[in-house]
């Protein structure tokens, strides 16, 4: 035998294995196998065989370098043939055991296969002295036959050895000489088979994408890599093809497409090139699988792809002139390849990237004369579908074609409605075939803006609404603008630009006789919301009017006056009247896109929330969640996050608070739409005041100042206000934080507002004051708390507020009893245990001992650890030492290194779900599971989710 060959033999049979380069995904059934089989090898001291069956670039060659590793660990002696990486010649290389020298060992050929099963087999016994054995043999279809037939001898004489044979066959060679050889071993010596290797899951191609790159893939880069069809070797080739070609590029951990986020739905249907932001290498990777079909099979595909991403078997047969029986053989031919699945009712290509990838492949004239044919026999049908041929008129229309524009302007109304982002698509598109300044341009263009209003494109709204008006000139007819008018309002008041957003809304509320459709906002409406943000006394004496006059207004109108009223009796301490008023404006609200900005629904909840009727709150809030989702008003989609982390905060749960206001933010930034934005960042600087964080408090507070100006008149101002008192107490004293709201408590109406914006600050204030040295300050604050108690005994938060500043005011420990309960609040009712202690510290040492010790483990179960510490330096004060737990030191490696959330992340996958059953679970993205997967990998020095899931406690 060929010396090299049996010094590589026994050079690789030195234990352990080297780890493979790379984690194995989506191959855990698989590794299972492998690891039963070792196991069992090593256990019964019984050679097994294992033969993996798959074609070529499904990962046998990764699998078996993961099974090679597995040998390694358990103590197995490797003999191996495995490669990691890309073969140079097209005959074996590698464990071939070559066939026997000629001349010397010439003859007879049962004699040459005895020479090579000796050799082989004095290498083994050596290794078998010392333990198990692997023997896995890669590209089996390449190795010499007559080394196959000399290693089938010797698994025969070694049936009894704890030998473990793992043979991996190309599917394609399965019928060749060396694959039939194979079966016949296979079929005498009880050996398993394992494949063909299915294509990888989603979260696999995630997974590895993730690794290539070493960043977690956008959705964009996801996508592409879910297109290929699950094989390694395919996502290999692309995150290659993808790297050298520098169209991938990673910033903060994430992996983005450098030509710009991709087209999707109809937004990229309508495009005039589909293909355009897709990746070169990913093109030739879809046309090489594309050629590799027959021609028939290519066309009917071609033909397929103008019709759209999903497509009907009766559409296609008849855009072809066939029989749908003719389509079956390439329609089959196109689902065996990957490129098209099959659904109840329609085809559909297998991702969005392949659709357009094939239509690349269709010339430009005759994709424009393909869409002219597909929507003539749209059209043509009794119930046609207006929007479908309208996606495909776009492609083929002239401006002097008056059916075809009128086809897209009626498919684009329709679409508002239920897709605002089709809408925007297909009026944006339909605006470059229609005449600059005639009545098809303008509406298509109020169409565009209204859609991209609702979508949550505020900038590209305001861009488009301004282009549109300056390009009419200013004797175009006003009752024509008008429309275009108040959806430019209603955009820049979303935006926040509410100034302009006013005089916009008063121009056109200007435009006597002029009407708008029942589907664009009510001049008058826009008027009073916008007032809302910009001057509140105004807004109130708007809404009177509304209220007051006999003239006609409709229930929209009137429910946004009484939302400006019961928001100006809160603000007067009046909250029975507020309540009431909000509830009768909840009763008339109609639509959320007529009433926009203002829903009553979310005054309420903000009021429920400030008198801790928390549950209620948050039912109100699911109703506004739902009702968003419904309307596809996707510019509010930061709305409920933000009521929803406000709530939250109420009830001590400070991570989900966070998550959500973390999330109502991007949202916020994704829609252009910040006029929640303050409430959001008021949640965060608050949860990291309570955890002690204060200098991520006193930059989110920054943050806050950024978004919330401070002008007295704006409806954040109170809350403003107060995070910065409290910031700044928490960083200088109380001195410090006096300085900042000394001058409003001298206000009756400001100080007002202050007590109301938080149940809790009214007592803060009073202890604030009290340790300035400001006792008639905390005199001033304890009075208006209860002038606000004395009109408002229904609300139970209201009255322990005001009974709470007076008991610290007075230093009456006894009056303090019960109020805990009452707040309905956990945090403030800790501070009344906190309260208690301290002012027990003097007189009663053991029971000030029992509230502060009450209070830290309150604080510690919400997670308020600055509160917890304070508590902590009086207990110690008071001689009682408490070791603060969070100050242990976090191990490098091991389940002592995982953070909270990674902790739970390997639980889950643990368990067996999948990166976007663990994402739903955690209310994180299916991105965010694979990045905290690689950590947990790293810390635990593991590689796959079997590696997890063995030594998951």
């Amino acid at each position: 035998m060929n010396r090299r060959i049996l010094e590589k033999l026994t050079e690789s049979a030195h234990p352990p294995a080297a780890p493979a380069t790379r984690s194995l995904h989506g191959r855990e059934s698989q590794v299972g196998r492998v690891e039963h089989m070792l196991r069992t090898t090593a256990e019964t001291h019984r050679s097994g065989v294992l033969v993996l069956d798959s074609p070529a670039g499904t990962g046998k060659t990764r699998l078996l370098l993961e099974a090679v590793s597995l040998a390694g660990r358990r103590g197995f002696a490797v003999l191996d043939s495995v490669v990691d990486k890309p073969r140079q010649v097209s005959l074996p290389t590698s464990l071939s055991l070559v066939s026997a020298r000629q001349g010397r060992h010439g003859g007879q050929e049962t004699d040459r296969t005895s020479w090579i099963t000796g050799q082989f087999e004095a290498q083994l016994d050596g290794h078998l002295r010392r333990g198990p054995v692997l023997v896995a043999l890669d590209d089996t279809q390449w190795t010499d036959p007559l080394a196959l037939r000399a290693l089938g001898a010797l698994m025969s004489k070694l049936d009894s050895a704890p030998v473990l044979w793992l043979f991996a066959l190309r599917s394609e060679d399965g019928e060749s000489a060396n694959g039939l050889l194979l079966r016949s071993l296979a079929r005498g010596h009880r050996a398993e088979w394992v494949g063909p290797l299915e294509p990888l899951t989603d979260d696999a191609v995630a997974d590895l994408i993730g690794d290539l790159l070493d960043a977690v893939p956008d959705e964009d880069v996801l996508a592409l890599g879910e297109s290929i069809g699950g094989t390694p070797q395919a996502v290999v080739d692309l995150v290659q093809g993808l790297e050298e070609e520098g169209c991938v590029q990673v910033a903060d951990g994430t992996a983005r497409l450098t030509t710009g986020p991709l087209a999707r739905g109809i937004t990229s249907a309508v495009a005039a090139d589909p293909s355009a932001h897709l990746p070169r290498p990913f093109l030739r990777l879809v046309h090489e699988r594309l050629r590799g079909l027959s021609r028939q099979t290519q066309e009917v595909l071609q033909v397929a792809a103008v019709l759209g991403r999903s497509f009907t078997p009766h559409d296609l047969a008849e855009m072809r002139g066939e029989r749908p029986a003719q389509l079956l053989g390439p329609l089959q031919e196109a689902l065996s390849a990957g490129l098209v699945s099959s659904h109840p009712d329609e085809f559909a290509f297998h991702r969005e990237p392949v659709w357009g990838a094939v239509l690349d492949t269709v010339p430009q004239l005759m994709r424009s004369l393909l869409h002219q044919q597909a929507a003539t026999m749209l059209l043509a049908r009794a119930h046609g579908g207006t929007e479908a041929a309208a996606v495909h008129l776009v492609h083929c229309t002239h401006a002097d074609d008056a059916q075809a524009i009128a086809t897209i302007r009626e498919a684009a109304q329709r679409l508002l409605p239920t897709s605002p982002q089709a809408a925007a698509a297909l009026a944006t598109r339909g605006l470059e075939i229609t005449e600059r300044g005639g009545d098809d341009h303008l509406a298509l263009g109020t169409t565009a803006t209204a859609a991209l209003v609702r979508a949550g494109n505020l900038s590209q709204a305001i861009e488009l609404a301004q282009s549109l008006l300056g390009g009419h000139g200013e004797n175009a007819c006003r009752s024509t603008m008008r429309p275009l008018r108040t959806w430019l309002a209603t955009a820049l008041m979303l935006r926040g630009d509410t100034t302009a957003a006013l005089k916009v809304s008063q121009e056109t509320l200007a435009d006597n006789g002029a009407t708008t459709s029942c589907s664009d906002p009510c001049p008058e409406l826009l008027l009073l919301n916008t007032l809302s943000h910009n001057d509140q006394t105004t807004a109130v004496g708007a809404a009177e009017r509304v209220l007051a006059l006999n003239a006609p207004h409709s229930d929209d109108v009137r429910a946004a006056a009484l939302n400006v009223r019961a928001m100006a009796f809160w603000r007067n301490g009046v909250l029975d009247s507020a309540f009431s008023a909000i509830e009768e404006a909840a009763q008339l609200r109609g639509p959320l896109t007529s009433i926009w900005q203002r829903d009553p629904l979310w005054t309420k909840a903000w009021m429920l929330t400030r008198v801790r009727r928390l549950d209620d709150a948050l039912s109100v809030v699911d109703t506004v969640r739902r009702t968003i989702d419904s309307e596809r008003t996707g510019v509010l989609a930061s709305v409920p996050l933000a009521l929803r982390a406000t709530i939250l905060l109420a009830k001590g749960d400070l991570a989900a608070a966070e998550e959500d206001a973390t999330a109502g933010l991007a949202a916020s930034a994704k829609a252009e739409m910040p006029l929640y934005e303050p409430q959001l960042r008021a949640v965060l600087v608050v949860a990291a005041l309570r955890r002690g964080d204060l200098a991520s408090a006193s930059e989110r507070l920054k943050q806050l100042e950024d978004s919330a100006p401070g002008d007295r008149a704006h409806p954040w101002w109170a809350m403003h206000r107060l995070l910065t008192a409290l910031v700044t107490s928490a960083r200088r004293g109380a001195h410090a934080a006096m300085d900042e709201i000394r001058e409003v408590q001298r206000d009756p109406a400001k100080r007002r507002q202050l007590l109301l914006e938080d149940p809790s600050s009214t007592a803060w204030s009073v202890r604030t004051a009290l340790a300035a040295d400001e006792r008639e300050i905390a005199e001033l604050i304890v009075t208006t708390a209860e002038e606000i108690a004395a009109d408002n005994g229904a609300h139970p938060t209201v009255v322990a507020a005001a009974r709470h500043g007076r008991a610290l005011l007075d230093g009456d420990v006894k009056a303090l009893a019960g109020l805990a309960e009452l707040y309905g609040d956990p945090w403030a009712a800790a501070s009344v245990s906190e309260d208690i202690g301290a002012l027990q510290c003097e007189t009663d040492r053991d029971q000030a001992i029992a509230e502060l010790n009450t209070a830290m483990a309150a604080y510690d179960e919400l997670g308020a650890e600055w509160d917890s510490a304070r508590v902590r330096r009086r207990l110690r004060r008071l001689g009682v030492r408490r070791r603060h737990w969070n100050h242990e030191t976090r191990p490098e490696t091991g389940w002592g290194s995982l953070t909270g959330t990674e902790e739970k992340v390997a639980r889950l996958v643990a368990r067996g779900l999948t990166n976007r059953q663990v994402a739903s679970e955690l209310f994180v993205s299916p991105h965010t599971v694979g990045f905290h997967l690689r950590q947990i990998y790293r810390k635990l020095t593991i590689q796959s989710r079997v590696d997890l899931a063995r030594i998951a406690p």
